[in-house]
């Protein structure tokens, strides 16, 4: 079974994940709405953003939801240890 890391709504599923084809973690580190201040909020699409994906090693790239989408195919969760 593969899981993409949006679901259906175009939602991110997990903030912390690895991905199953590199075996690499990678964290949600921020999200931008790319929506217009002169149109209505209810408007805002979450298709529109742009998320800031930091990779373990701690390499920093802006990715679309679509980038997402077609990117992230095949991940699993990490649930971060409480210290």
């Amino acid at each position: 079974m593969t899981l993409n890391i949006l679901d259906d709504k175009d939602g991110i599923r997990f903030g912390v994940f690895k991905c199953l084809q590199t075996d690499k973690v990678y964290t949600i580190s921020s999200t931008l709405s790319t929506h217009p201040n002169s149109q209505p909020s209810y408007l805002d699409k979450a298709h529109k953003a742009i998320d800031t994906i930091k990779r373990e090693d701690g390499m920093l790239k802006k990715m679309s939801r679509r980038e997402l989408r077609a990117r992230f195919t095949n991940v699993e969760e990490i649930i971060p240890k409480l210290k």
